[in-house]
């Protein structure tokens, strides 16, 4: 005999939000930055001056992916981030400066304005 449950509470719904698995790619990025998370899952960032990452509103908890961060021609640009992504320690974000290289950050979204990156995997050349 199947089980049959009987009871008088009543259904509950089950609702999710669920990224798009794209990436988005910014040749020439500069100056406040925000990423749009609902859109896509992935960053490829090229900077071409230095880019403060602003609190986004689009973030989906569960969320995860990398940011990827080209420096250009002339290399030495800086990236600050705001108060919702948050590094080991308190530590910030360094990456490298030398012209043309290549750092993978991942990160994962925790809960609404707390996105953990992870530590920087640097230099690819």
């Amino acid at each position: 005999m199947p089980f049959r449950y009987i009871g008088t509470e009543p259904a509950k719904a089950i609702t999710a939000t669920t990224a798009v698995a794209g990436t988005e790619t910014n040749t020439a990025a500069t100056g406040n930055l925000t990423l749009d998370f609902s859109a896509n899952q992935n960053f490829v960032l090229t900077l071409t001056g230095n880019v403060t990452l602003v609190n986004p509103t689009t973030e989906i908890v569960g969320q995860s992916g990398f940011i990827v961060f080209i420096q250009d021609g002339t290399g030495s640009r800086t990236v600050s981030l705001g108060t919702d992504y948050e590094t080991p320690a308190a530590a910030g974000l360094t990456l490298s400066s030398a012209a043309s290289t290549t750092d993978i950050v991942p990160y994962v979204t925790m809960a609404d304005g707390r996105i953990l990156l992870g530590s920087p995997q640097l230099a690819f050349a």
